[in-house]
């Protein structure tokens, strides 16, 4: 075989299985990326759009910091980033005014010594306590725990932040309780994020070293076309061949084929179909994933360049429905956090609106979306527009995995080896793996990269 194994997607997924194998095992990896540019939806750019700046693709902030399975996969092949401060608070925009949750929604003393109670509670769950809560909605949960009242406001509103879903109802009770505590346990604080110092490819620029320092290869601008399976055995794949002088529409290129031993796909479901035949692996994966592949939220922004800050602030900003687009909104200055992804004096702004991911998918409608966005920031933050530097649209269609519903979280997420094959396994926040967006891929690749070494050590 060509290669130990090959990884298809260079997020922090596929990076974090190759940085593994190769370290730990000797493995000579390939990594294979249809972009330009290695780190997935952790990709960041300097020096763009003009001199002095760092965009990142899509908006986060990093739960935990550097107590989240982020830090633990890149810390256990010896590589360490830094970050920032922890954001200080929620700020959350009520009455024409943006006000800290805390401030906002006031509990009373037998509120708060319940809430108390609650995270002593939630704190000392076991794994098995959470899980029985993955197929039941957070609503039936608080309304199993909490009066109500400000006090069951208040954790609506945190966990809308965890799962970037608007209503309780919706959201699956296991998921937030693990990520409650997890920042219980870890930070003793209900939900806790920061930002990584140099952007998101701090987080994956390392890995890739390390794959790169071991022998491997990250290739980029190289599409995989197909998995190719054989006898039960993912055999490798086929690959982007090279150039072609036909328009995208006319383009049938030629392909390589790449063999290997092992075959991690670190793509997400909802693009799974397009490498992997699935009359290979038993219908009943197939139509599981088929069924749950577009269960994924949409993000549609602007990430904003300021001649001068609007705030001081080191937070983030939600809201649950905004004036004019009436959809959910997500912000934070990253420039607070990490002063040097903008020039001394300026600030860069992370924005979005949530949506679904076919409006994020659709052209037409994801550009309605950012007409609304725009004039919701003339509402939210009437002095920005006048301090504007650049402005940069982006969506992603297909956030966070997939959305954290009953049923669609922990064990009822796909599994890491694909049913019926001996060498095919998965990686990313779309499998299984706990913990929010970044840190939920985290925890995929190590888990990914340990059950790849008991099976073939």
């Amino acid at each position: 075989m060509d290669y130990d194994v090959i990884i298809v997607g260079s997020g922090i997924a596929g990076l974090g299985v190759g940085a593994i194998l190769a370290k730990e095992k000797g493995f000579k990896v390939l990594v294979l990326e249809r972009y330009g540019t290695a780190g997935g939806r952790l990709m960041s750019f300097a020096n763009y759009p003009q001199p002095g700046w760092t965009v990142d693709t899509g908006l986060h902030l990093i739960e935990l910091g550097d107590k989240g399975e982020a830090q633990i996969l890149n810390e256990r092949v010896g590589k360490k980033p830094a970050w920032g401060p922890l954001s200080e608070t929620v700020q959350m925009y009520r009455n024409g005014v943006w006000t800290s949750v805390a401030d906002l929604i006031q509990i009373s003393k037998d509120e708060q010594k319940t809430f108390r109670e609650l995270m002593a509670n939630i704190a000392e769950m076991t794994d098995e306590e959470i899980a029985q809560w993955d197929g039941r909605s957070f609503l039936e949960w608080m309304e199993a725990h909490t009066p109500p009242g400000s006090l069951r406001e208040l954790m609506a509103t945190f966990a809308m932040i965890m799962t970037t879903i608007p209503l309780p109802v919706d959201m699956a009770a296991g998921e937030v309780l693990y990520i409650t505590r997890s920042n219980l346990t870890k930070r003793r604080q209900f939900l806790s994020a920061c930002y990584p110092i140099g952007g998101m490819k701090a987080l994956t620029q390392g890995l890739r070293e390390v794959i790169e320092e071991c022998g491997g290869e990250v290739r980029v601008s190289t599409p995989v076309e197909e998995v190719l399976v054989e006898n039960g055995r993912a055999v490798g794949v086929k690959a982007a061949g090279g150039p072609s002088p036909y328009p995208k529409d006319y383009r049938l290129g030629e392909t390589v084929l790449i063999k290997s031993k092992i075959v991690v796909c670190a793509l997400p479901i909802y693009q799974l179909a397009n490498i992997l035949d699935f009359s290979v692996v038993p219908g009943w994966w197939g139509s599981r994933i088929t069924a749950i592949m577009n269960e994924v939220t949409g993000l549609v922004g602007y990430m904003i360049g300021l001649e001068e800050p609007i705030t001081d602030k080191i937070c983030f900003y939600s809201l649950l429905e905004t004036p004019v687009a009436k959809r959910p909104f997500q912000a934070f200055p990253a420039s607070n956090f990490d002063p040097g992804v903008a020039p001394a004096g300026k600030q860069i702004f992370h924005t979005d609106l949530v949506c679904e991911y076919e409006e994020a998918a659709c052209a037409f409608r994801r550009r309605r979306l950012l007409d609304l966005l725009t004039e919701d920031l003339k509402v939210l933050f009437p002095e920005m527009e006048k301090r504007l530097a650049w402005r940069l649209p982006y969506y992603v269609a297909g956030c966070d995995g997939l959305a954290r519903k009953p049923g669609l979280v922990g064990r009822f997420k796909p599994e890491l080896k694909a049913p019926g094959l001996s060498n095919l396994y998965f990686a990313g926040d779309t499998y299984q793996g706990r913990g929010l967006a970044t840190n939920s891929a985290a925890r995929s690749a190590l888990d990914c990269a340990d059950r790849i070494i008991r099976e073939w050590s």
